[in-house]
């Protein structure tokens, strides 16, 4: 176990160490302009990194309105696709090679049906509509 032999200070010498600091820490016309060029230097780099984060974003804004663009056009030729697919000459022609025909007036039958209550399974009170 070490022993320390230092004796303890006394009150008169923390006075002289206290007196002693500010000697230290005084700054001098060299230590200003030390200090001036370390935060000119710390601005520029915080504005230069602030450009490159700017840039960076104005690459991808110009590539997502390229995008954007693409797309727009894309969703138009779909739209035209639509509507040639959805012209009824077109759906005629295919309705006939497949083997289709229009439908005749003696091919239409009607159901007539009555109208039940669903809690109690009676005929409801109104009369079912007459088809044509």
């Amino acid at each position: 176990m070490a022993v320390n032999a230092q004796r303890i200070s006394s009150i008169s010498q923390a006075r002289a160490r206290r007196i002693r600091i500010p000697h230290y820490l005084r700054l001098d016309g060299s230590r200003y302009l030390l200090g001036l060029v370390f935060i000119l230097a710390l601005m520029s780099l915080i504005v230069l990194a602030q450009t490159g984060v700017v840039a960076t974003k104005g690459y991808a804004i110009s590539h997502l309105e390229e995008e954007k663009t693409l797309l727009i056009r894309e969703r138009s030729q779909l739209q035209v696709r639509q509507a040639h697919a959805q012209s009824l000459e077109l759906i005629r022609r295919r309705a006939e090679q497949i083997g289709l025909r229009p439908i005749t007036p003696s091919q239409v039958r009607y159901l007539k049906i009555p109208n039940v209550a669903i809690g109690n399974r009676q005929p409801a009170t109104e009369a079912a509509p007459k088809a044509p």
